[in-house]
């Protein structure tokens, strides 16, 4: 399949699958492998796993146009707010109107994957004053990160440019993010008891209803 058809269609059935949800994108400004300014795009599933991939110069403004609207719908990620709008001040303003409502961080889901374990935590407490069974502590595969952006990032041995290097860093570090998400549920729905929370999901629920939301076309 060419770029060009990339553009215009994804495939109906992904492994990387969430009802209602688009996925999201990251986008990254900088030297491309020749040295030239260019804008690195990385189409990515709701789990945060690449999808598809797009290194383009500044300067080749219609086919930059092109890719960027083919992540509308998409939740644009970040570790802060600011950083994927000022790299969207850098595109055609067409480009950047149709992401910049889209923003997503990844500390709000790092939040609210630390939320849900208090409250997991809090209900094995409650549990364990009801049965004179022996109840073990909720078990996390991983700790939350301390230093999330430096714990999260992976290190990249070599990158075809420094651009998609910022690119590939980003797209680590919400996939490993949304990991940790992931494996709260899992722990979480392994005890029985802890069921009547509902089935485990596969992002955070406010996550998912903002990126229900920006997919629907209806985010603020």
């Amino acid at each position: 399949m060419t770029v060009e058809a990339e553009l215009d269609a994804e495939l109906a059935i992904s492994v990387d699958y969430v009802p209602g949800v688009r996925g999201h994108c990251v986008l990254a400004v900088g030297a491309d492998a020749d040295g030239r300014e260019s804008v690195a795009v990385w189409k990515l599933g709701p789990s945060g796993r690449a999808g598809g991939s797009w290194v383009v110069a500044l300067e080749d403004t219609d086919f930059l146009v092109r890719v960027i609207a083919a992540q509308q719908g998409r939740c644009l990620v970040g570790w802060t707010a600011d950083e994927p709008l000022a790299v969207l001040d850098r595109l055609p303003a067409e480009s950047a109107k149709a992401l910049a409502d889209s923003v997503v961080v990844i500390p709000d889901l790092l939040a609210e994957t630390a939320e849900h374990r208090r409250r997991y935590e809090d209900a094995v407490e409650a549990h364990r004053a009801t049965t004179k069974s022996k109840i073990a502590p909720l078990a996390w595969a991983r700790e939350l990160p301390a230093d999330p952006r430096g714990e999260l990032t992976p290190q990249l041995r070599a990158a075809a440019s420094p651009v998609a290097a910022a690119a590939i860093g980003l797209a680590g570090a919400l996939e490993r993010a949304v990991d940790l998400w992931q494996e709260t549920e899992q722990a979480r729905y392994r005890r029985p008891y802890l069921r009547k929370f509902g089935e485990p999901q596969p992002l955070p629920p406010r996550w998912l209803a903002r990126a229900r939301a920006v997919a629907a076309g209806q985010a603020e």
